[in-house]
């Protein structure tokens, strides 16, 4: 089992967080494979199935995958919001939801597909992914409020008053949340939620892990109560027993988690 991130050029870089690619082989891996929101939306192609592209849009709350025995993957990540000029549609319109790239795009979606099963390897996919992109590559970067918004919050890791952001964008609540529901398809308010579980993640490994109300305040929670009630509204576990799943189990997209 593999997996492997690459990062776009510097063109695609205010839209693309990622590509990735997944390749299983041999008894799929035991247990549960939870993923996490992350705030962003992926377009992935199955080159196993051949079903074709899949959209699959920004999640509001953890989904456990079933693995198989044998797959292949190859996808691109986009970062919150950076879709949109891409697909051109209201991105809440594919929140929590997974549909056919061909149903937005007939004709690329075909061209992908057969494009992407035909080249050698790893690196030559990637690399085809990112010209596809840059055919496309839209000449206006979308609503630039919204992605400085969304800067904001990565970069504080969703400790962002979300009142804030009206200021920033210069437009009253309503506006803020109309514009980050058509741009990300979530709310600010759940991405900031989104933001801060992903820190509390990434404090819970490594040499230098927490727990405890220390890991609960450093990762922005007012205290282990509220980390409790977050960890299990946006990924179905309290924060101790994600811990002990991914001891024991691990994702394959976790950092670290790819290669077996």
């Amino acid at each position: 089992m593999r997996y492997v991130e690459a990062r776009p050029c510097a063109a695609l870089a205010p839209y693309v967080e990622c590509y990735w690619a997944l390749e299983l082989s041999g008894p799929a891996p035991v247990g549960v494979h939870r993923v996490l929101p992350d705030g962003c939306l992926d377009i992935l192609v199955d080159l196993s199935a051949g079903g074709g592209p899949r959209v699959v849009g920004a999640m509001r709350t953890a989904e456990v995958v079933p693995l198989g025995d044998a797959a292949s993957f190859i996808a691109v990540r986009f970062r919150p919001g950076g879709a949109q000029p891409f697909l051109r549609l209201p991105l809440l319109e594919l929140t929590d939801v997974k549909v056919a790239l061909g149903d937005l795009w007939p004709r690329e979606a075909r061209e992908w597909w057969e494009r992407l099963a035909e080249a050698e390897g790893r690196a030559a996919r990637f690399a085809l992914l990112e010209r596809l992109l840059l055919e496309r590559l839209p000449g206006r970067e979308g609503d630039a409020g919204v992605r400085h918004a969304v800067d904001l919050i990565l970069g504080a890791r969703g400790q962002v008053p979300v009142r804030s952001l009206e200021e920033v964008m210069g437009v009253g609540a309503r506006q803020v949340e109309r514009r980050f529901l058509a741009s990300v398809g979530l709310s600010p308010k759940v991405l900031c939620r989104i933001a801060r579980l992903q820190h509390a993640v990434a404090l819970s490994s490594g040499p230098r892990a927490l727990e405890g109300a220390a890991w609960a305040l450093a990762a922005g929670y007012y205290d282990q109560a509220h980390q409790v009630r977050e960890f299990r509204a946006l990924t179905g576990l309290t924060p101790g027993a994600y811990v002990r799943e991914q001891a024991e189990v691990g994702f394959v997209q976790s950092p670290g988690g790819g290669d077996a």
